[in-house]
């Protein structure tokens, strides 16, 4: 999600605890419990609760912060082969090189215009598998006789372009499985409604301590829910730039 929307998440859910706050101390609908009463249970469970929300976020905040890695190092090697593959075609002849040129930014250019209708790019389109699969068969037809070798190398870049993209696949597909999402939404609404009922004598510090409780609940689901869509637009987000900054790069190599 862009920064207007973050913001405007983030005003809506404060700006709704805030009425639900006041209406439950004005109106004492469950008096809160103060925190130094020593004899009651109540601000050790909610203290559990913080707890146990907190290991569980930070598992999950970790896995998947780990896949937004494997999924960045995957998107960079296959632009970096794709660059290093568009080099080498340097060394081949005139029409060898413009054909190779040719189908890679083919294939750059479908990705491109996929990131137009979807941000989706972990989905599979069979018309860019066709691209891939055009560049390798022209990669492995040329005639290595005359460059023996780099024809190595220039097999070794188009396994390595394929090996990329199907981890950039995978990885881009690892979502949150939805029970382990619907349990971070409702142990996330439940640690903001708990917190209600722990409070202190003034209503100023009660409010500013719950509201920030609240905002940190709410702000470790939205930056779960962030990297679980690495593709939408957001903090943690990862566009198709790099393969128009790549392909504006190859077009104007002549």
């Amino acid at each position: 999600m862009n920064g207007r929307l973050i913001f405007l998440r983030i005003a809506l859910f404060f700006f709704t605890f805030s009425l639900i706050f006041f209406g439950v101390r004005l109106f004492h609908i469950f008096p809160p419990v103060i925190a130094m009463q020593g004899n009651n249970p109540l601000p050790w469970l909610f203290s559990a609760t913080g707890l146990m929300f907190s290991i569980i976020s930070g598992f999950v905040i970790q896995s998947k912060w780990n896949t937004w890695n494997e999924l960045i190092d995957a998107t960079h090697g296959e632009l970096s082969a794709i660059r290093q593959l568009h080099i080498l075609s340097r060394h081949f002849s005139q029409k060898v090189q413009k054909e190779v040129k040719q189908k890679i930014c083919a294939y750059l250019a479908l990705i491109l215009e996929e990131s137009k209708y979807s941000t989706n790019l972990s989905r599979r389109s069979e018309q860019v598998d066709l691209a891939i699969f055009s560049l390798e068969e022209t990669v492995f037809n040329i005639d290595y006789s005359q460059y023996p070798n780099i024809g190595s190398m220039a097999f070794d870049l188009v396994r390595k372009i394929m090996d990329f993209r199907e981890k950039r696949l995978q990885n881009a597909q690892h979502k949150l499985p939805l029970g382990v999402k619907l349990f971070m939404i409702v142990t996330t609404y439940a640690t903001v409604f708990t917190s209600l009922f722990i409070g202190e004598t003034t209503l100023f510090y009660d409010y500013i301590f719950t509201s920030i409780i609240a905002l940190l609940s709410f702000g470790i689901y939205m930056l779960i829910d962030d990297l679980d869509h690495p593709y939408s637009p957001g903090q943690w987000h990862l566009s198709a730039k790099d393969y128009k900054k790549l392909l504006d790069e190859v077009q104007a190599d002549s």
